[in-house]
């Protein structure tokens, strides 16, 4: 995240380094820091904070703001790296990721070449949290810099224009512009701050990747840039109150980066609490330059990360989605390792790009050919990832790639998923909807890939399959801050499924089939930060098929399905490619099922009148299992199956539940 100062202060740089290694060690995994995503927030602050400080300075200086000139220094200090960065990783994506994937990532890599990743990333509604995710999904901040960097000189002089201070001396002139950035800083971050609040609750994508609504943080570090004079403590010992700001700075950012997750609505109100953690470091730094906090942030190597944080937060994703198009299951220690090596090429960057671009003969490149060069370049990249795109695109139509771009999508079309409770479908009808005999789905998305299944179970013994599904919500009765879900989304789903129980009891169908996934609770018993724990889940469970026995509603489980830990189509692309270190699609049964669900579901159902379907037979009958079975492959990812196969099963699904429907009705109460 480039910026530069004009009076070099050695906290903020080292608070730089602080910044990217939360950032680095959030995106490897690492437990304690799952919110450390908010180091992107302090860099927002820290841009701002300098840009803004580096217009106010020129223009107090010449009276004037050289754009071609600001424009050229960001250029040199952005692009450089960046190209470098995006060719090496779209290199990479074209010889070591699936066919399958290439095209969605090679349009992007067009996108970030023409500094509009965010745009991209925001449109297709991507998942930040998702670590299956594009190499180049970091880029969205650059993205969003760049946009800054564009607008934020124009928004200087369209307020130095507007409050002009002609007439009046050169001292007065020089406070009337600062007042009126003032005004106009707060009415802008108040504005951006309001999109932002509203977007995170209705369109989040666009909240979280938008540089309008990102702003207002920028607009901080502009605030504090016009309204500190850091010449006058210069020389000042340090006092408790500016100490203190600094250490609360320290600490709400280390709040922050241990509370939050992919949980968090964010940014909303919750980014306020980096925001402002970095403004008071800033502040406090200023005011007090020899105190503890600053002289610990201007240690050698935390300065060190911060020279070198730019180009280490270019290399460190791309080795890391390396890492795991490699080895699916790297874990946290893997991913420290790719890091490792990515600060290596960092510093390489630094060293052998970075520096000569900024001291060496490009330095000396004249102003003037610097933005129709740069122009150039970011074009020709663009054009380098176009037609990657299309290369990508001639090789997923090959036919055994076009099958498995089929498989990635291979879900039952419906419009039956639900999102809240108002929106939960009053008839999502299935199968012989014509039918007097009810079946009704209750569950997660795991409930919902056996639709296709269940659809045509429903048409062949003639019954009225209703679905009520909502994902990420299973049919445990879990408490609703339970996990780190415990926020809004945990809450939505308590309501959402007491609506459902309620409205299976009044409709009073002939049996409810229920499902879920099994890794709501961790395979090795423990707890995470956004899973519950065994105890939790059993008694979820407990209450739910209690409620419903109880009502004397036929109740039926189906067995959740194996996990493969592998994206399967992407596997089967990439050994259908012939590409290197390209493994086989296998997965062991035994490390496929989680243990502790069973164990736990078994308890939950003891002495209930509740009937038990296991598929998982039908899935995988042997110790090693295959990922294509009745012609068709079974999973979508590593844990849904595909409609097509779901469909397959449908004679013995249809069976069994016959079967337990049967047995369920001879079966007395408890």
């Amino acid at each position: 995240m480039p910026s530069e100062t004009p009076s070099f202060r050695a906290d903020i740089e080292g608070l730089r380094g602080v910044a990217i290694l939360l950032v680095v060690l959030f995106h490897a995994g690492v437990p304690a820091l799952p919110g450390g995503f908010v180091g992107v927030d302090v860099f927002f602050v820290l841009s701002g904070f300098f840009i803004t400080g580096l217009l106010v300075r020129e223009r107090e200086m010449s009276g004037e703001v050289d754009l071609s000139a600001f424009y050229a220094r960001r250029a040199l200090r952005l692009l450089p790296a960046l190209l470098l960065v995006l060719l090496a990783t779209l290199l990479a994506v074209m010889t070591l990721y699936a066919p399958i994937d290439r095209v969605d990532i090679a349009s992007s890599a067009r996108a970030v070449a023409l500094h509009s990743g965010n745009i991209e990333f925001a449109r297709g509604a991507v998942d930040y949290f998702s670590a299956g995710e594009s190499p180049l999904l970091h880029t969205w901040s650059l993205a969003v810099e760049e946009q800054f960097y564009l607008v934020w000189p124009l928004f200087f002089l369209f307020v130095a224009l507007v409050h002009d201070g002609r007439g009046v001396d050169e001292a007065s002139s020089k406070a009337r512009l600062k007042k009126s950035l003032v005004v106009w800083l707060v009415l802008l971050a108040l504005l951006s701050f309001a999109a932002s609040l509203w977007l995170t609750r209705t369109a989040q994508p666009w909240a979280f990747f938008g540089m309008p609504t990102r702003i207002w943080e920028f607009a901080l570090g502009g605030l504090l840039a016009v309204a500190l004079d850091e010449r006058r403590f210069a020389d000042s010992a340090p006092s408790l109150g500016n100490v203190g700001l600094q250490l609360g700075g320290l600490v709400a950012i280390a709040i922050a980066s241990i509370t939050y997750d992919r949980a968090t609505p964010y940014p909303g109100t919750a980014a306020l609490v980096p925001a402002l953690a970095a403004c008071g470091l800033l502040i406090g730094g200023a005011r007090t330059p020899r105190s503890v906090v600053s002289k610990t942030l201007s240690l050698a190597p935390l300065r060190w990360l911060g020279r070198v944080s730019y180009a280490w937060y270019l290399w460190h994703w791309p080795l890391v989605g390396v890492a795991v198009v490699l080895h699916p299951r790297v874990g946290l220690a893997g991913k420290l390792a790719w890091s490792a090596v990515a600060l290596v090429l960092a510093w390489l960057t630094y060293r052998f790009v970075e520096r000569p671009v900024r001291a060496g003969r490009l330095s000396r490149v004249p102003i003037r050919w610097v933005a129709p060069l740069s122009v150039l370049a970011s074009v020709v990249a663009a054009l380098i990832a176009h037609a990657a795109t299309r290369a990508a695109e001639r090789q997923v139509a090959l036919p055994q790639q076009r099958a498995l771009v089929a498989a990635r999508g291979d879900r039952m079309r419906h419009d039956c998923w639900a999102s809240t409770v108002e929106d939960a479908k009053e008839s999502c009808e299935l199968g012989d909807v014509s039918a007097a005999t009810t079946i009704a789905l209750l569950g997660d998305s795991h409930a919902e890939h056996w639709l296709g299944g269940l659809d045509r179970v429903g048409i062949e013994h003639g019954w009225k399959i209703v679905a009520m599904v909502k994902g990420g919500c299973p049919v445990a009765d879990v408490p609703a801050d339970a996990g780190a879900r415990r926020g809004r989304w945990y809450r939505e789903c308590a309501r959402y499924r007491e609506a459902m129980l309620r409205r299976i009891i009044a409709m009073r169908p002939n049996a409810v089939v229920l499902s879920s996934w099994d890794h709501y609770l961790p395979v090795d018993g423990g707890r995470s930060r956004w899973q519950v724990s065994p105890e939790e889940w059993r008694l979820g469970l407990r209450k739910t098929y209690a409620r419903l026995t109880a009502a004397g509603i036929r109740t039926i489980v189906i067995r959740d399905v194996p996990r493969t830990w592998f994206d399967v189509p992407a596997c089967l692309s990439r050994r259908a490619a012939a590409l290197p270190f390209a493994r086989a699609c296998t997965y062991d049964r035994d490390e496929s099922l989680s243990r502790s669900a069973l164990r736990e579901q078994n308890a939950a159902l003891r002495g209930l009148p509740v009937r038990v379907i296991d598929m998982n037979d039908r899935i995988c009958a042997s110790q090693r299992c295959d990922v294509i079975r009745n012609g068709a492959v079974v999973f979508t990812d590593d844990n849904h199956l595909t409609a097509t196969f779901s469909r397959s099963l449908a004679r013995v699904l249809g069976e069994r539940i016959a079967l337990a429907i049967h047995v369920a009705t001879q079966a007395p109460a408890k």
